[in-house]
């Protein structure tokens, strides 16, 4: 449980840091579409990365015969 603190933690630390920086360099504005475009990119590698193959349970009951 730990662990996943310090993984929402650091996420947090480095969100505010990599947005104060845009924000300080680009506006606020910036910040707002950089934001955007990082989730947009996890999107894409969720999707990219999801499985391809699936079953369900009846799938599985009819292929085993019962």
């Amino acid at each position: 449980m730990s662990i996943n603190t310090l993984g929402y933690n650091t996420s947090i630390a480095l969100g505010a840091l990599f947005g104060g920086l845009v924000a300080d360099d680009f506006g606020v504005d910036a910040a707002v579409w950089f934001g955007v475009a990082l989730t947009a990119a996890s999107v894409l590698v969720t999707l990219g990365t999801r499985s391809t193959t699936s079953s369900s349970v009846e799938e599985d009951e009819l292929a085993a015969g019962e």
